[in-house]
């Protein structure tokens, strides 16, 4: 009967291993497990004799602890295990490797893994992402609990469930751990984007597979636009396209303009007839005009509509509105002819018509007006979006007062401010 209960991977590398009568068998290097749900299952251990290496299947051992580790069989009995290439070599594969820490969101280092005995099987528990992980491993562990006792403190284990666990990526090549990946698509696009940014390019790509097209839009616009063109031209062309289909238009031409022109067109090729005419009329203005910062997605309608008729309206039209703090009046040529705020509009006698309730002297400002002027407007009538006329006064989007912000102030300001 097997007589460990618990021990942790740093403390079985190095181990002795001995067979059944004691005679000395070589040195644990590494310990194997099969990927399944829950706890996995220890398959074996690898061993380190005089000239070679075996792995030695889990039907030979008797008992591992942190000071020796046996068998059930002689020496001369080692049969090695044939792998079948689904095995996970705990050292190798797992040790050092990057988990996405939920709770902090970001991401951290597994500095150790806690093995336990459970109905005689050997079964992965836990990932330590603690200091005391660390120590363990440097064989400081007794030290640093001595020191953290003449100062009445308590080094505590970090631990995290293996059943919260899930693999990012399938295969072992680069392999990322990801805590409960459903409850990363559940954490807030900021949060997701400064995971995410700590990641290598292939792991990027590996998280964003896990995001649906409005999530990963979501994220992407929290995070650099020179970022967001990579992570799009890692990914197949038609998902790439589907994410910028749900980006905001002014944030899908900025990230555009950020890639080499023959795959922009490629990605504009592949999105929405709608969608891609929009983005590709944004991406003609210079950088430093009022277009290049202006979203179509607004709220516009004709001055006839009663109040009650608005806001059903705005029931249909807001998912897609960039803002709908301010509802745009527009006659038949589609000229800004008034605005109202939501508030007034709610207030508002349910049959009063649009044309009655609007202000009609509506702050705006042309499409190829430099950014400095829109900075200024916004600033000194204390408003949460400007909307933007061409030259023949027709209404064709609106600035934000966080794109204007963005714009403004300088990157490694703005990344402060970020994150």
């Amino acid at each position: 009967m097997l007589t460990f209960t618990e021990v942790f991977l740093s403390q079985l590398i190095g181990q002795l291993v001995i067979d059944k009568v004691g005679k000395k068998v070589g040195k644990v290097v590494d310990v194997l497990i099969v990927h399944e749900p829950g706890f996995p299952r220890v398959v074996g251990i690898k061993v380190k004799r005089s000239f070679e290496s075996v792995v030695i299947g889990e039907f030979a051992l008797a008992m591992m602890n942190k000071q020796i580790v046996s068998l059930s069989i002689l020496r001369n009995d080692i049969q090695p295990l044939e792998l079948s290439g689904n095995e996970i070599f705990l050292r190798r594969d797992l040790m050092d490797r990057q988990i996405v820490d939920i709770d902090g969101a970001k991401v951290v280092r597994v500095n150790d893994l806690k093995l336990a005995q459970v109905n005689n099987e050997y079964r992965l528990m836990a990932v330590d992402i603690g200091l005391r992980g660390l120590v363990r491993r440097l064989g400081v562990e007794r030290i640093l609990k001595k020191v953290a006792g003449w100062f009445s403190k308590d080094v505590s284990e970090k631990l995290i469930s293996w059943d919260y666990v899930d693999m990012i990526t399938p295969d072992l090549s680069a392999i990322k751990l990801s805590v409960a990946q459903g409850k990363l698509a559940s954490l807030h696009p900021h949060d997701v984007a400064q995971i995410v940014s700590e990641l290598s390019a292939p792991d990027r790509s590996a998280i964003f597979q896990t995001l649906n097209a409005e999530k990963a839009a979501e994220t992407l616009a929290e995070m650099e636009t020179d970022l967001q063109a990579s992570i799009l031209e890692e990914m197949s062309s038609d998902r790439a396209a589907d994410i910028l289909e749900m980006m905001a238009t002014d944030d899908a031409a900025d990230v555009l303009n950020e890639m080499e022109e023959d795959k922009a067109q490629e990605l504009l090729n592949r999105m929405k007839y709608e969608e891609a005419v929009e983005v590709g009329e944004l991406r003609e203005y210079e950088e430093d005009e009022a277009g290049s910062l202006m979203a179509t997605e607004y709220i516009a309608l004709p001055q006839h509509l009663t109040a009650d008729e608005t806001i059903n309206e705005l029931r249909r039209l807001a998912p897609e509105a960039e803002t709908i703090y301010y509802i745009y009046v527009i006659n038949e040529e589609e000229h800004l002819v008034g605005v109202l705020s939501l508030r007034e509009l709610i207030v508002a006698p349910p049959q009063a018509k649009l044309a009655d309730l609007m202000q009609p002297r509506v702050i705006t400002v042309g499409d190829e007006a430099a950014v400095e002027d829109v900075f200024n407007l916004i600033r000194k009538y204390d408003l949460l979006a400007v909307p933007v006329t061409d030259v023949s006064e027709k209404l064709v989007g609106i600035i934000t007062v966080d794109d204007v912000i963005d714009a403004a102030l300088p990157r490694r300001k703005r990344n402060k401010l970020r994150y």
